[in-house]
């Protein structure tokens, strides 16, 4: 087996864990819905740029490491409360431009690119993939090719990432033109209570209600 044989395998992984429904997708489809094409790619290059870093850490050594329960639970809670913080602004600037037009263009804190950071960084689902399976993925194309061979497999994941999640982004620019802006609203609604539900459902599972 050949340190490039690694490559396919992990491109199609990073696809189908972009694929997956999940918090940054919803971002991404919500920021797409609220400011066009750019909105989702930039959700998308700080999710994924993120992403990237940590496959890099992995492939130099630290494939290892694994959170604890401990560190989890509170992933989950303060994860979850980002995530519903999200969807409170998102609601309140959905109210604003009904009102005003003028002043719910006017609000924001955190633009999509550091959105999409957090948005990684606080989901526990993310660190117990990178936990498990990439770094079974990372260890597994050292082990065969060493480190140029475990750079190429978190490069192909991250590619595979990007491209689902560039499909997820195009998808919602095309739909973007065919409802018109009051069926954007819906659209933004709707997306607004999905990342509502996810995160109160972390927030559950890091207390063990559920």
């Amino acid at each position: 087996m050949t340190w490039t044989s690694h490559i396919v395998p992990a491109f199609a992984l990073g696809f189908a864990l972009g694929a997956a429904p999940g918090p940054v997708q919803l971002l991404i489809l919500t920021e797409t819905a609220k400011r066009g094409f750019s909105g989702g790619v930039r959700v998308m290059l700080g999710a994924n740029g993120t992403l990237f870093l940590v496959m890099v850490g992995l492939a130099f050594g630290f494939s290892s490491l694994a959170p604890g329960e401990g560190v989890l639970r509170g992933l989950r809670v303060v994860g979850g409360g980002f995530l519903i913080y999200l969807a409170a602004e998102e609601l309140r600037k959905l109210r604003a431009e009904v009102l005003d037009p003028a002043a719910g263009g006017a609000m924001g804190t955190l633009g999509p690119t550091m959105r999409g950071v957090v948005s990684v960084i606080l989901n526990p689902g993310a660190w117990i993939f990178f936990a498990t399976t990439a770094s079974a993925v990372i260890g597994d194309a050292t082990a065969h090719g060493g480190r140029d061979a475990a750079l190429a497999a978190a490069v192909a994941m991250t590619i595979g990432v990007s491209t689902s999640d560039f499909t997820f982004t195009a998808l919602g620019s095309g739909g973007r033109r065919l409802v018109g802006d009051r069926g954007l609203r819906w659209i933004r609604a709707a997306l607004s209570v999905g990342l509502a539900t996810i995160g109160v459902a972390f927030i559950l599972q890091g207390l063990q209600l559920v």
